[in-house]
């Protein structure tokens, strides 16, 4: 086999030989770059997919310590003494939520409608509120089209 490739490259000219090497160099070049882009990409997906698994790890240790903690008893005082639905509608403004149904059920329950927000604030607002002492009933969250959620939620005081 090497004596065959002895014989045709000695009976190359010069000018065929500069040719052959050219084309050699380039063949290697496209399969070095076929086989190594697509290695790149997959090492790059990997670490964006651990920098956000990552990220999501520590959202969720940081919402499962605020949810084991006891709401304090100051904040459990002044929800009591402000009507639940105004206590609802006032955080929920703090953060740029908008009610847009807020119906008082009793003095102890309320139902809510939120038609636009972003699903991390919303979802971080109403784990605010299960630290503060409320308790949710029953919750319904639709995505919209542009990214963000709506929500429906009945909510009433811990304790009941």
């Amino acid at each position: 086999m090497m004596d065959a490739v002895k014989n045709w490259w000695g009976g190359l000219s010069m000018r065929e030989r500069w040719l052959v090497g050219v084309a050699g160099a380039l063949a290697v070049a496209v399969l070095g770059w076929a086989l190594g882009r697509p290695t790149v990409a997959a090492f790059l997906d990997l670490e964006s997919r651990h920098r956000a698994a990552v990220e999501r790890e520590g959202r969720v240790a940081a919402k499962a310590q605020l949810l084991s903690q006891r709401p304090a008893k100051a904040v459990a005082a002044a929800v009591d003494a402000v009507a639940m639905d105004q206590y609802l509608a006032q955080s929920a403004g703090e953060i740029g939520l908008t009610l847009d149904r807020n119906e008082p059920r009793g003095d102890r329950q309320a139902t809510i409608a939120i038609a636009k927000a972003k699903a991390p604030t919303l979802t971080d607002w109403l784990a605010s509120l299960e630290a503060r002492g409320f308790v949710v009933d029953q919750l319904t969250i639709t995505p919209a089209a542009d990214g963000t959620v709506g929500m429906t939620a009945e909510l009433r005081k811990g304790g009941q």
